[in-house]
């Protein structure tokens, strides 16, 4: 009796799989959308000011040794480039930057589809469509919050997306003689790489030991080992590693060698340990797990790619990305042992290890589409669950906050010489530093040091304010102590501008003698009754922040009277007691 041939499933159930993934797709799209949207601040966030410094030494003709000099130890020309563009084409305000950190994230998809799609070759074109979706999914997670949220954070993306590119490159000038455009553009990206981050110095390096490992010929091999040795040479003049960063990679090996290695796992594991929304120390174990089988992963078909070196070129591209990434952990555990453990989970690091978890995925991809019965079954379901809790963690800043406003503040509080600590410590390390800073921005209109509002701010205090009659409507909720700060308080409130008037980009507090007390930004909309002794409907008022200097005598007025610049809004504003900030 002769068996049946299996009867395949119908196309539209083929489908099915790739459509429901589509449709987790935008959702999750979505979702990233709303998050970068919270997310968004115009204000420069520690080491963004390093940029706008930058800019401010271009502007004042510092010339190459502003663009070549150490960022740390890092010199990041690439990165720099973009920085003047923000703020030379697009007004300092971050948009252009957060949008480039986005834009390098799906180049990193691209890269690797490219890669997935000669791996999977012999498959039908929905399974590189599917796994592309999966790659876009990953690689956009928000556990790389700092990376996609920050203006600063472009070369964590070029750091591993220009080598990862040339290692593609290198493949493709590998696959024959007739590609010599293959070849160069892979040494165009491998100098290009020293301009990334100090990591990128390591690319050319690794480009070379592929090379000779996949028998690229001596001619090419020479080619790469010399533009090696004289990007490594360019590199190092001048160089003065940061001392704040340890003993290095050296003598951190030689006094705490399983330190090291605890650190590097922990590194590699990190974006399983975030989708565990734990980073304490008593679940740092998930993070070390996964680094194993990251290493475990890695090593797996490097024995059969090295026997057969000339017919597994695509999964020795990828095992040197790989490679290149597990020395970036290693490294940086050389660096930032002192910091402790947790230091590896941080966000920013979370970028390289992602995009070596996705080139292990397309080494992997034919075995993995090859399961069947039960074990197909299994990764499906561990696939789902995985992608339900990356969901959770991409929905997690979807929320309105305030921190956008707050970070403003702080900027007004550098802009007027305020010691508003916890709003500045939201941007800078240094007050002083910031201040300086944005008196240098100002003039140059630099980012929103350039706008009027915050332009004005540093002058209007003590200034003189035209008396206008009562037009508006205004309150305050609450008046701050400041620690450390016996010069000003924080004033909240809210002001309800006239129906049709032009809304206020600034607020300023007047005397009785006309002098200019206080000066604050808007917030936002919120539908409020105006607490007594104020007056006013219940309607939406533009709530604002303002710091008001103290009479010499210590004691704050009863009342002020509330401006808004450029319109006609003027209104009584008695003050609330005054109590220590929370």
């Amino acid at each position: 009796m002769t068996e049946r041939a299996p009867i395949p499933a119908p196309a539209w159930r083929r489908r099915v799989p790739l459509a429901l993934l589509l449709a987790f797709a935008t959702v999750y799209a979505l979702a990233t959308a709303m998050s970068a949207w919270r997310t968004y601040t115009a204000v420069p966030i520690w080491d963004m000011w390093g940029a706008l410094e930058f800019y401010a030494d271009v502007q004042r003709g510092a010339g190459w040794n502003a663009w070549w000099r150490l960022f740390n130890e890092h010199r990041l020309v690439l990165a720099k480039a973009l920085f003047w563009m923000e703020y030379a084409w697009f007004g300092g305000q971050q948009v252009f930057l957060i949008a480039v950190n986005y834009l390098l994230a799906g180049c990193g998809v691209l890269v690797l589809s490219a890669f997935l799609r000669a791996r999977l070759a012999p498959l039908p074109r929905s399974a590189w469509a599917f796994g592309t979706v999966l790659l876009a999914v990953w690689l956009f997670s928000w556990v790389q919050k700092e990376n996609l949220t920050w203006a600063f954070q472009s070369q964590f993306f070029l750091a591993q997306l220009v080598p990862l590119a040339g290692f593609y490159c290198l493949y493709r000038a590998a696959r024959g003689a007739g590609s010599p455009g293959w070849f160069a553009a892979a040494c165009a990206l491998g100098v290009l790489s020293v301009g990334t981050m100090v990591n990128g110095i390591m690319a050319l390096p690794m480009m070379v030991l592929y090379a000779l490992v996949a028998r690229l010929g001596w001619r090419r091999t020479a080619v790469l080992a010399l533009l090696a040795a004289a990007c490594v040479a360019a590199y190092t003049v001048d160089y003065a590693a940061p001392a704040a960063h340890g003993g290095g990679v050296l003598a951190n090996l030689r006094e705490r060698p399983l330190d090291m290695l605890h650190y590097t796992l922990i590194y590699l594991g990190s974006p399983f340990q975030h989708f565990t929304r734990h980073t304490d120390a008593a679940w740092l174990v998930v993070a070390r797990v996964f680094g194993a089988l990251f290493v475990l992963l890695a090593l797996a078909p490097l024995p059969r790619a090295l026997r057969e070196p000339r017919t597994h070129r695509l999964e020795l591209a990828l095992l040197t990305f790989v490679a290149y990434v597990g020395g970036i952990a290693f490294a940086t555990a050389g660096g930032r042992l002192l910091f402790g453990f947790d230091s590896a989970l941080s966000s920013r690091y979370t970028t390289p290890t992602l995009l070596a978890w996705a080139a292990l995925a397309v080494l992997h991809a034919p075995r993995l589409a090859a399961l069947r019965g039960a074990a197909r079954a299994v990764a499906a379901t561990l696939l789902v669950l995985l992608l339900a809790q990356m969901l959770v963690v991409q929905t997690r800043d979807v929320k309105r906050n305030d921190h956008a406003h707050m970070r403003m503040t702080g900027a007004l509080a550098l802009q007027m010489d305020v010691k508003d600590d916890r709003r500045i410590g939201m941007l800078i390390w240094d007050p002083a530093l910031g201040t300086r800073l944005a008196r240098i921005a100002t003039p140059l209109h630099a980012g929103i040091f350039g706008l009027p509002a915050m332009a004005a701010a540093e002058h209007a205090v003590g200034s003189r304010a035209e008396a206008l009659p009562a037009r508006c409507h205004a309150f305050t909720d609450l008046v701050e102590i400041l620690p450390g700060e016996p010069r000003f308080v924080r004033v909240h409130g809210g002001l309800l501008p006239e129906p049709a008037g032009t809304l206020p980009e600034a607020v300023r507090l007047v005397a009785a003698d006309g002098t200019v007390a206080g000066y604050g930004l808007p917030d936002r909309w919120r539908k409020r009754t105006p607490p007594a002794p104020a007056t006013g409907p219940t309607d939406r008022y533009l709530m604002f922040t303002a710091y008001l200097q103290v009479p010499p005598s210590g004691v704050l007025p009863a009342v002020l009277t509330l401006q808004a610049p450029g319109t006609a809004c003027a209104a009584p504003l008695p003050l609330a007691p005054a109590v220590p900030a929370s």
